[in-house]
């Protein structure tokens, strides 16, 4: 459709019809005999509302030339709006579509389940249109030959499909033959008397719709019901003043409900969708509840311990595995990670069994810094000559080794980033996790597909 609102649209269904029509009259053929034998040419069809100008340029500005035959005209005879066959003009019929999915990588149909939409449309207007065929000969045998492949085909009328849209049940019209003129000199046809013309007369009922309104079905993703606590209604502080009596009573319980009630496994560049039972789960049918996978399709991580929180969101785009319907690929966006709180690491170790300049770790370089995941001392490990326990961080200030982060003393929560993998890490609860990694629960993660 041109139009996008109801202010101004124009559909051409009209000229839908004509050109259609015309295809019907447009590949019919006369024999002709020449020096060479037998000739067949195709007779051409067009719309007769010629303008004074065009006729003007195909006779080259003369009224000399004589015009070229045979061909065939189409023309409206009149429109009339058919009351036999109107309905409810208020009516509107809603119907419930899903398509196939598309797979965009192999720009073809899949075949499961794809999109889902609702369409309504409104009650199109009948009318019944008549139009006028005519033929344009030299002489009476051309004029036979067309009359007798068209009158062929209508006994007496033609079914034709203006469109191959399922849902559109006006889709199927009717040519009717309605009469025969063997001869119509009311056709303004100059002083050229050679022309003969014969008008046959067809009845086309046919409807012009009114624009159909189509909207994407969506999925509720997730769903957070307030629960509070009390006994009676004036504990709620009720005043019918109040817009909402709620707003100033603290929430005491949350529910929170997602598809299914699954959860989402991330471990490295993977996701891996399990239920509470930790049974791995078909992410295809959980994908098709809301459309399909395409190359912006993300997946979004709530790390923080509010569901309605948006400023802890990790993101990352997803695609299939192929094999493996329960586990999707998983590529962080860097970007949305936690800004890191202490200064990055260049490697996380267990310092008894290396030591600086001893093959696996360079040198000792002054500002070099390291995770350790065991205890030393000076004494058992005097290559680095400090006191350290699981969990520190050291590092080298160009000539002792010392504990920059001394896990036993802190309990907020820190993030860094190891240098040699890229990954961030999280010290929470006393020990050092993934910053993204792990299980998420129903409700801190969801599909933006």
């Amino acid at each position: 459709m041109a139009g996008k609102n109801l202010d101004w649209w124009y559909d051409e269904q009209l000229k839908r019809y004509l050109i259609q029509l015309i295809r019907v009259f447009s590949n019919f053929k006369v024999e002709e005999n020449t020096e060479k034998g037998k000739h067949y040419n195709r007779v051409p069809a067009r719309y007769g509302d010629m303008s004074r100008m065009v006729a003007s340029i195909l006779r080259n500005n003369s009224e000399n030339v004589i015009n070229s035959a045979p061909f065939i005209t189409v023309t409206i005879g009149s429109l009339q709006i058919a009351r036999d066959r109107t309905f409810d003009p208020y009516l509107v019929q809603t119907d419930q579509v899903a398509e196939r999915e598309f797979k965009q990588d192999e720009n073809a149909y899949g075949t499961v389940q794809g999109n889902l939409y609702t369409t309504q449309k409104y009650m199109p207007v009948p009318y019944n249109l008549t139009i006028n065929v005519d033929i344009w000969t030299t002489n009476t045998d051309t004029k036979m030959q067309i009359m007798e492949q068209i009158l062929i085909l209508f006994n007496p009328s033609l079914q034709l499909s203006q469109n191959d849209n399922p849902l559109d049940w006006t889709n199927i019209f009717e040519l009717e033959l309605l009469d025969i003129n063997w001869t119509n000199r009311s056709i303004p046809a100059g002083v050229d008397e050679q022309l003969d013309i014969a008008t046959l007369s067809f009845a086309v009922p046919i409807w012009l719709s009114p624009p159909a309104k189509v909207k994407r079905q969506s999925i509720i993703q997730q769903v957070t019901a307030d629960i509070h606590s009390v006994d009676n209604l004036e504990e709620l502080g009720f005043n019918e003043g109040y817009y909402d009596f709620f707003k100033d009573i603290a929430d005491t319980a949350e529910v929170v409900v997602t598809p299914n009630d699954f959860y989402v496994q991330i471990t490295g560049a993977t996701a891996i969708l399990i239920d509470n039972a930790s049974v791995t789960k078909k992410w295809l049918d959980l994908i098709e509840m809301q459309g399909e996978l395409s190359s912006t399709s993300k997946l979004k991580l709530n790390i923080s311990n509010d569901t309605d929180s948006t400023l802890n969101m990790i993101t990352g785009t997803i695609a299939a595995l192929p094999g493996n319907d329960t586990t999707l690929v998983f590529t962080l966006d860097t970007d949305t990670l936690p800004s890191s709180t202490l200064t990055n690491v260049d490697k996380i170790i267990d310092a008894r069994g290396n030591y600086p300049g001893d093959g696996t770790l360079i040198a000792a370089a002054t500002g070099q810094r390291y995770l350790i995941t065991e205890d030393i001392d000076d004494v058992a490990y005097p290559n680095w000559g400090v006191d350290a326990s699981a969990n520190d961080i050291i590092q080298y200030d160009g000539t002792n080794w010392t504990v920059v982060f001394d896990a036993s003393t802190i309990s907020d929560v820190a993030y860094v980033t190891n240098t040699n993998t890229t990954k961030q890490y999280k010290w929470h609860n006393n020990s050092w996790i993934s910053s993204y990694e792990g299980i998420y629960n129903p409700g801190y993660w969801s599909l933006v597909l």
